[in-house]
């Protein structure tokens, strides 16, 4: 056979294989639904990792597989029919549910919350149909980047099912997800397609900074006000769940102390001037329930007052005192926010805390010290500080030798630094800046120095270390000292002026004298 005849052959036959498939098209198809294949698959991500899904079947579906097809309706589980009969009686026939409920309107929303209350709390009694744990591990803070948490569920019976996902950092919203069969116009097939979840969330974070929104590290003395701002998100709770739990503390290390009555509590919500609100309880010094960690204070809000807002920011002041640390571990705080991560669970709860928040101060060394011997510290030796204003600096005293920066009006406060017996003199809880030291006092026996400091204090990064570190020697040397009155050194003074005087006549005699003989010979 030649090669003409082969390609004329085959033409034919893939022209009779194309006229049968077009045929093909207009005939009707078998479904692909059948007895031993009518389960499919739902996957849930974007969440998560580790969470906890669980599905609730709450509606079933019949087929007929004699004919190809879904019989009409939906039926609720038998326990949850119960249940809507006594409470949503005009969705007793699931007919009328579906046709007047639609997708995430706010019908849907109220019946899934309450069916999830009644399934939660115990009044419906219904097991999950399965339970995974999605794959990963929680992260903290979450972000979009992190939220890799997925489960499979498959071979599902086709039906309707609530999706609830419990125990992580977000706050999860009921979800309801349909396997039901639908009709494939190009195959002429009732088909089982896979579904896929969108999982509606809220994300409460929390934050805190100081002096401004934006640091989280900075420097002070310990004659100054510090700014704190706390930041929380306001979870979404609907109207049925059975946990709203909703606080915020905060811990500060105790080289600071806050100003109690400088705390103000803000409700936020976009595109709206902030609020001040008053709907909460508030204890100072005291400790974290779920915890028993000791805080400075801890803000209980009441949810109902606070759920129209999107965040609830805290503004307070604190100051450094005499504990100050000074160095690279500084002075840190954090705040804390606690709420109930699983609404539909009384108990639950998770926590969150932020990032250290870091103050730093600074201190210097003064030493006393005899200018002929160096090695030599000399105790007695006081001080006056001035800031690059000029203005004399105050302090209150620690211990012997060691100060802490202050304001006036404070309790015990001094322009005047005095050193230790060994000569030694440490100021403390400076910030940044230029300032002026001198001595005021000498030793007994020496003169004041004449010499003066003019340093500058500067932490670039900053980490609590200075990028030039001060200690400050005074010399000081031995002035002229007159004698106490009465001892031996008035007489021995006395005895040189009365000589001194017994010269001075008999000069003065001497001149009289020899000015006479010479008036005697001139005559």
């Amino acid at each position: 056979m030649n090669t003409q005849k082969i390609l004329k052959i085959l033409s034919i036959y893939f022209i009779l294989v194309f006229i049968l498939s077009m045929m093909n098209l207009n005939q009707v198809s078998y479904a692909n639904i059948t007895e031993t294949q009518n389960k499919g698959n739902i996957n849930i991500s974007n969440v998560e990792g580790g969470v906890d899904v669980y599905l609730y079947q709450i509606a079933t579906i019949e087929y007929d597989y004699l004919a190809s097809q879904p019989k009409e309706g939906y039926h609720w589980e038998s326990s949850i029919q119960e249940w809507i009969d006594s409470n949503f009686p005009n969705y007793s026939n699931s007919e009328n549910f579906y046709q007047e409920v639609q997708s995430n309107s706010e019908e849907a929303k109220n019946f899934y919350d309450k069916l999830t209350a009644a399934i939660k709390g115990g009044t419906l009694s219904i097991s999950a149909y399965a339970t995974k744990k999605a794959t990963g591990t929680a992260v903290y803070p979450v972000t979009e980047t992190n939220l890799t948490g997925t489960a499979q569920f498959s071979e599902v019976d086709m039906g309707t099912y609530l999706v609830l996902i419990e125990n992580g950092y977000m706050v999860y919203t009921p979800s309801v997800v349909n396997l039901v069969p639908s009709f494939d116009d190009n195959t002429n097939q009732w088909i089982l397609e896979n579904q896929s979840v969108i999982i509606k969330a809220t994300n409460p974070s929390i934050t805190k900074t100081v002096t401004n929104e934006e640091k989280q590290v900075d420097n002070y003395s310990t004659n100054q006000n510090i700014t704190y701002t706390i930041k929380a998100d306001v979870p979404t709770y609907l109207e049925n769940s059975l946990a709203k739990k909703y606080s915020i503390s905060d811990k500060l290390d105790p080289s600071l102390t806050i100003q109690e009555d400088s705390l103000t509590i803000y409700g936020l919500k976009e595109g709206k001037e902030a609020e001040s609100i008053y709907g909460y309880d508030i204890t100072f010094d005291t400790t974290r329930p779920e915890s028993q960690e000791e805080v400075t204070f801890l803000i209980d809000f009441d949810y109902s007052t606070i759920s129209s807002y999107d965040t609830i920011k805290i503004v307070y002041t604190a100051k450094l005192n005499e504990a100050s640390v000074i160095g690279t571990e500084g002075n840190n705080n954090y705040a804390y926010l606690a709420y109930s991560n699983n609404p539909y669970e009384a108990a639950s709860m998770q926590t969150q805390k932020t990032g250290k928040v870091t103050v730093y101060t600074y201190g210097i060394e003064i030493q006393s010290v005899d200018k002929e011997n160096q090695d030599t510290p000399l105790a007695g030796s006081e001080f006056a500080l001035y800031d690059e204003e000029g203005n004399q600096l105050y302090f209150i005293q620690k211990e012997e030798g060691v100060y802490y920066l202050a304001n006036s009006e404070e309790e015990g406060a001094t322009t005047s630094v005095a050193v230790d017996e060994q000569g030694n003199l440490y100021v403390y809880g400076l910030d940044e800046g230029k300032y002026t030291i001198q001595q005021t006092k000498a030793p007994e026996g020496y003169n004041v120095s004449s010499k003066t400091y003019e340093i500058e204090l500067i932490d670039n990064e900053p980490d609590g270390v200075l990028d030039k570190e001060y200690t400050l020697i005074f010399p000081n040397t031995k002035g002229f000292l007159l004698p106490v009155t009465g001892g031996k050194g008035v007489i021995a003074f006395a005895s040189v002026g009365i000589a001194l005087i017994a010269v001075g006549i008999a000069l003065v005699l001497s001149i009289i004298k020899k000015k006479k003989i010479l008036e005697e010979k001139n005559n």
